[in-house]
């Protein structure tokens, strides 16, 4: 298999397969792919239409669940497809004690899969990792009982900044973005978000290059001009808008900014769905997540198969 680092020029083929299999899964998502692999050290291979993931993770190796980039759906395609990485592996590892595989990040329907073709695997849950994903209409209206803390935050918001406004992201108002990042970053200073800072900026500096491929879009909001919060999202597939960064100056989310900008930037979604991506086992992000009652959780799963 030609396993090679994700790269830019991977991400039409990507975005192809994503759009064609109607991912829900942040995970497959064409712009984590290219972002990411760096921090991940992952690479793909392309073989008979098939794309196959690798990546590191807390010291192991772990693949993605494979896909058909045209969205072929058959099961005996998809046996072959993965039989063919497992004797791959298993020539590899031949002469090492441990001989297994690893899928991490699989979704419930994918585990069955696996399980049917391999049924004595070991299936494990990733709490960690299940996508929070919401109907954009909820998070555009944030209409009824169970929405009226969000609904004060924004009153209250709106009540203390009247001159608040909203941007879609374009490259006039880019270096906004940077702006927000800089001061959040010196407010929440860390190895790890040095890396997503990284990741960010990536991402800004090739705008054009990932809003023509993958659909990326963002939304910033200002307060007396000044830009205090912002988002960036890519089109996920024909059914959902992945939302992979929201940052919010901390004076400004204290009075409710990061209610504001979800919903305005929610107010331009075209997808039935958002995906707002996993809590990462962190309390506090659950809790936000949870806050805005997600209409799936979508379920993850490692999946381990002796070779």
């Amino acid at each position: 298999m030609n396993w090679h680092f994700t790269e830019q020029k991977d991400i039409e083929i990507l975005q192809k397969c994503a759009m064609n299999n109607d991912f829900y899964a942040n995970n497959y998502s064409a712009l984590n792919s290219i972002l990411y692999q760096k921090k991940y050290n992952s690479q793909i291979s392309i073989n008979n239409n098939w794309i196959f993931e690798r990546f590191e993770a807390d010291k192991n190796l772990y693949y993605s669940f494979p896909h058909n980039i045209k969205g072929d759906k058959s099961e005996s395609e998809l046996k072959s497809a993965i039989d063919e990485l497992l004797n791959e592996l298993f020539l590899k590892v031949i002469s090492q004690k441990e001989k297994k595989i690893i899928f991490s990040n699989v979704t419930s329907s994918e585990k069955d899969l696996l399980l049917s073709f391999y049924p004595s695997a070991k299936v494990t849950e990733s709490p960690e990792l299940n996508d929070y994903i919401y109907l954009t209409k909820n998070l555009s209206s944030l209409e009824g009982h169970k929405y009226s803390k969000k609904r004060n935050h924004i009153s209250q918001f709106k009540k203390k900044y009247s001159d608040y406004s909203f941007e879609l992201l374009n490259k006039t108002n880019i270096n906004a973005v940077y702006e927000i990042e800089d001061k959040w970053f010196e407010e929440n200073i860390s190895p790890d978000l040095q890396i997503e800072r990284k990741l960010i900026h990536q991402a800004l500096e090739n705008f054009d290059h990932f809003a023509n491929y993958c659909g990326m879009s963002g939304g910033i909001l200002f307060v007396n001009k000044n830009p205090v919060a912002f988002c960036i999202s890519s089109l996920l597939s024909s059914s959902v808008t992945d939302i992979h960064f929201e940052k919010c100056i901390s004076s400004f989310a204290h009075d409710g900014a990061y209610a504001v900008i979800n919903r305005e930037f929610a107010r331009t979604v075209q997808t039935e769905y958002i995906n707002r991506e996993e809590d990462l086992g962190i309390e506090g992000l659950r809790k936000a997540k949870l806050s805005y009652y997600p209409d799936i959780i979508l379920s993850k799963y490692r999946v381990e198969i002796n070779l």
